[in-house]
């Protein structure tokens, strides 16, 4: 479910054959129709039915909404804003959903620019009623350098906005009370990265979300949130490997210990002849890079990542494809010796040389992949749960030559298993059954959750997993965190799920369990519906 979703983490415990590849089936014109161009530029629950809808911007110029709905096309679009109501000659850059006001009510936040100038404008129109209020929605009064980072800066539970200022200065912009109030951030000044890929994230497992940056000279910052207080304490390396080209940081539980690593593309040369990824734990006292083994050669044809730009960064694309319990990947790759790029699948398997004993795990390119092969001139994927089966499909966006917009393409995975999962919904808990208007608060998106995970499999070892959902831009997330557990595996009562959050909030988890009757998913819901009321520590 999209950029409201917390993200996906998925646990399974079967046992499968090394390097298997499961038939994706091209499903594009039963979720889209005719209609499956434009850039999808979020997910999230518009109108409050815990379904994912999608976010696309047509041409720079406006945006559709495309609500879920059960027959096909499966996502109807509807206008949502168009060019005329936002300030001339600027193009849409990104949109991002929340609930910036606290009313409990999805928001939509777009940010601006123009051919002319870098920086970065904010507008955003307020929800109303499962609508937007076109009449009177509110520009920022200041820019920002870069496109700004959304996080609970101050405990609230509403979405702020942090970033570096066009005067140079680190603020979060408050919108309570639809009026943006600025604050200048942290303790010392710090000059970000362009693009950055700051993360609000909880790195030191006492759920409370930290903050991560990006500064210059692709320098890592970390800062610990201590009884609501940002603090400079670096739990990473601050030091980037020595690259020509440093990709977007991302963060996920990568060898299945139950803490978030640190996962960086990079390319040695600047046209990404040579590409690498490395990581780095949080759970180890070291401050190091290790490098994930990754073997860009196919036969005769040597492939490496695309070095990206300011609209399209290098960046992984993570989920858990296969229901093994570690995340996947999907990136896209260039022939070296060529132009062509597509799409490809990395999944993360268990080492097999001695070079990454220390992580234990490696990437694998799957490139026997025939539908993903067929997109030609592919410049985006991200993973999808198209069906809200607990099963990861894929979203591919390919450039068309003479065509402004970008094309969709959408796969479905076909992988089938029996497996329990669990879906969590984070909430603002600022209102439940007493909202305004009697508006349903759900979907509103709530930045920084984690949540972990400790089981036991059918063997009796114990596994555990993590997951967290963070509010980004130019990146696709999920908007709910879905935990997949073996139907002999079982928690007891030191091993639940734990929800982490800033402050105080609702955390709404339900659990189904996927079966295979007749080759056919059949998704049965246990109609288990926890609410927990989640305090600080």
């Amino acid at each position: 479910m999209g950029l409201f979703m917390s993200s996906i983490l998925v646990f399974l415990f079967i046992f499968l054959g090394q390097y298997n590849t499961y038939a994706l089936q091209d499903v594009t014109t039963d979720l889209f129709g005719g209609k499956n161009n434009g850039t999808v530029a979020a997910f999230g629950d518009f109108n409050s039915d815990k379904q994912t809808d999608i976010f696309i911007i047509r041409e720079q110029l406006e945006v559709l909404i495309f609500l879920a709905d059960s027959k096909a096309p499966y996502f109807k679009p509807q206008m949502l804003i168009t060019k005329d109501v936002l300030p001339r000659d600027t193009i849409i850059t990104s949109v991002v959903p929340g609930d910036y006001d606290g009313d409990s009510q999805m928001d939509v936040l777009l940010t601006l620019s123009t051919q002319t100038s870098p920086v970065t404008t904010v507008v955003v129109f307020w929800g109303n009623n499962m609508t937007l209020d076109m009449g009177g929605f509110l520009k920022l009064n200041k820019t920002f350098t870069d496109q700004p980072l959304v996080m609970d800066f101050n405990g609230d539970m509403i979405p702020d906005l942090f970033g570096v200022t066009e005067q140079k200065s680190s603020e979060v912009c408050y919108l309570t009370k639809r009026m943006p109030v600025w604050v200048k951030a942290l303790n010392s000044s710090v000059s970000l990265r362009v693009p950055h890929s700051n993360a609000f994230i909880d790195l030191d497992r006492d759920f409370n979300a930290d903050l991560f940056l990006t500064a210059e000279n692709s320098k890592f910052e970390t800062w610990l949130n201590k009884d609501g207080k940002f603090t400079r304490e670096d739990v990473m390396p601050t030091n980037p490997p020595e690259a020509a080209v440093i990709g977007q940081s991302a963060f996920v539980d990568f060898d299945g210990d139950g803490s978030q690593d640190h996962l960086l593309p990079v390319c040695l040369d600047p046209a990404c002849k040579q590409s690498r990824v490395f990581l780095a734990k949080s759970s180890t006292k070291e401050k190091e890079w290790f490098q994930v083994p990754l073997d860009f050669q196919q036969k005769e044809t040597q492939w490496g990542f695309v070095p990206g730009n300011l609209e399209q960064p290098l960046a992984l694309h993570l989920g858990d494809y296969n229901l093994d319990g570690f995340p996947d990947a999907l990136v896209i790759l260039r022939n070296t010796s060529g132009s062509g790029q597509q799409a490809f699948l990395l999944e993360n398997v268990p080492c097999n040389n001695a070079s990454c004993q220390s992580v234990g795990r490696m990437f694998h390119i799957h490139w026997d992949q025939s539908d993903l092969g067929a997109i030609q001139n592919a410049v985006m994927a991200t993973f999808f749960d198209i069906y809200e089966d607990g099963i990861l499909d894929m979203l591919v966006l390919s450039k068309a030559e003479a065509k402004k917009d970008l094309i969709i393409h959408a796969l479905k995975n076909n992988f089938e298993a029996d497996a329990y999962f669990v879906k969590v919904m984070v909430l603002s808990g600022l209102c439940s059954n007493d909202c305004p208007d009697d508006v349903k608060p759900l979907g509103v998106n709530q930045p920084g959750p984690f949540v972990s995970y400790t089981t036991v499999d059918s063997n009796g070892y114990q596994k555990n997993a993590s997951g967290r959902r963070l509010l980004c831009l130019k990146v696709f997330l999920h908007i709910y965190i879905t935990l997949i557990h073996g139907s002999t595996s079982y928690c007891n009562n030191d091993s639940c799920p734990l929800v982490g959050l800033s402050t105080t909030g609702l955390v709404f988890w339900e659990v189904f369990k996927k079966v295979d009757k007749e080759k056919k998913s059949v998704l049965i819901s246990f109609s288990c519906f926890v609410f927990f009321l989640c305090m600080r520590k």
